[in-house]
């Protein structure tokens, strides 16, 4: 095991990258790895891969921060509105077997790939760079209910909230991606902070591995997000996230 936990360095750097770039969270990228590669239970899976998801949101959210792209006041807006739903995912981790975690996860793996195959957010600089929070609040009640899965599997509420923010809100897609970042490391250190006060630990081993690898690809991200292909970078994604989904559905029976 710890020979696998090696692993972790490298598949932080890829995943952090990935993440920053296209604007979501690693967790689900992460909990797979977990599962698959490190054989963690779903339950230490989750916190794992909140902790980490923090190293590596946090350092996507500097880079992006430090260039003055984010929607701070949205971001803090949507942060408010995902701590019930986190809350409750973090319970709901702790009722459910593992077996329905997975499946869960892999049905949620696969809609995901569905969504972005769906659909057609171009890196373009069409749209406003600012949006006021007033104009967010019919959108909340969705941000909520993504707070729940974000809680329950780690996953975050990037893969729906960067499409919202371009088609609802009008946002350009680069002020999308570094809102949906910052939102992303606040969910993460709230998520963490749940599953801890309920009672599950970290695997820690894999998180001192990970943790580096992220930082440098949170810092990596933004710089793919200017310059990689989107079409090239978003077809790795979705085929992973196709891959992944199928095996941890039929590893689920």
């Amino acid at each position: 095991m710890a020979g696998l936990n090696l692993l972790a360095f490298p598949a932080g750097m890829i995943i952090a990258a990935l993440a920053s770039a296209v604007g979501i969270g690693g967790g689900i990228l992460w909990m797979p790895f977990f599962i698959i590669f490190l054989k963690l239970s779903p339950e230490t899976a989750v916190v794992t891969s909140l902790l980490v998801q923090t190293a590596g949101m946090g350092s996507g959210s500097a880079a992006y921060i430090k260039k003055r792209t984010a929607d701070l006041p949205l971001a803090c807006f949507f942060l408010l509105l995902a701590l019930p739903g986190l809350g409750l995912g973090a319970l709901l981790t702790r009722l459910l077997s593992s077996a329905n975690l997975e499946l869960a996860l892999g049905i949620l793996t696969l809609t995901t790939a569905f969504i972005f195959v769906s659909a057609n957010q171009k890196y373009s600089d069409t749209g406003q760079d600012r949006v006021a929070v007033k104009q967010a609040r019919r959108c909340g009640w969705l941000v909520s209910l993504m707070a729940v899965a974000s809680g329950m599997l780690s996953v975050s509420i990037g893969e729906w909230l960067v499409p919202l923010m371009r088609n609802r809100l009008k946002l350009r897609m680069r002020v999308a991606v570094a809102t949906s970042i910052v939102t992303i490391f606040g969910t993460c250190i709230a998520g963490s902070a749940f599953h801890v006060i309920l009672g599950t630990s970290a695997d820690l081993t894999a998180l001192v591995w990970a943790v580096p690898g992220v930082i440098i690809g949170g810092q990596i991200g933004p710089w793919f997000s200017e310059k990689i292909n989107e079409r090239m970078l978003k077809e790795v994604f979705i085929f992973l996230l196709t891959l992944i989904g199928i095996h941890l559905i039929y590893n689920s029976y």
